[in-house]
């Protein structure tokens, strides 16, 4: 496994399935914009919607990933002990320990809440998709549910899983994985219903 961070490849070949899976799953909804990070693996999972749908991609900085400094890259199986007590003193505490040159969670929540309410505002009672990438979307979720970022850390977001979170009211919260809609959110290997 890889770290990628702010590191910038292409999808692979699963990411590009993963896109058209999107496409099948978001193609009738009524999306009326579409922000992805500036990294090019966010921007071309939301190429097929944007195309079926017409609509441009507006690329946001503040949705780049979060940062892994020295990090940035490296294969786990490749650290040395001094890499490893790095992340290990992240994986730790992620809300405030910081990677040297990198960012913690509560710097990403700090970077990507003006951009949630931007966007709440700007796009009212319409449909919005948003493409991230884990760490980030971890704190988006938190901040659209109104939930304390310790419990969003915990919140996973595997390749493959697609949020969709209604706003109307009291908020709720849906997970589409593996060709299968449910509602509550899925934490660090488990299912638990918000």
């Amino acid at each position: 496994m890889r770290i990628q961070g702010r590191s910038d490849p292409e999808l692979t070949e699963i990411g590009h399935t993963q896109s058209l899976a999107l496409l099948e799953q978001l193609k009738d909804r009524p999306l009326s914009a579409i922000y992805t990070s500036t990294l090019q693996r966010s921007v071309q999972t939301a190429q097929p919607i944007a195309q079926h749908l017409g609509l441009p991609i507006e690329k946001r900085p503040e949705l780049d990933e979060i940062a892994f400094g020295i990090l940035e890259g490296k294969k786990l199986s490749d650290m040395d002990e001094s890499t490893k007590s790095e992340l290990d003193r992240f994986r730790q505490n992620r809300l405030t320990y910081r990677i040297p040159g990198g960012e913690n969670y509560t710097d990403v929540a700090d970077r990507v809440r003006p951009l949630m309410n931007e966007i709440l505002w700007k796009h009212r009672g319409r449909e919005v998709l948003i493409v991230g990438h884990r760490g980030v979307n971890r704190m988006m979720i938190g901040i659209l549910l109104e939930q304390p970022l310790e419990l969003a850390v915990k919140v996973e977001q595997a390749n493959g899983c697609l949020y969709v979170i209604q706003r109307n009211g009291e908020p709720r919260v849906f997970h589409y994985l593996n060709a299968e809609i449910r509602e509550g959110l899925l934490f660090e290997g488990q299912r638990t219903v918000l």
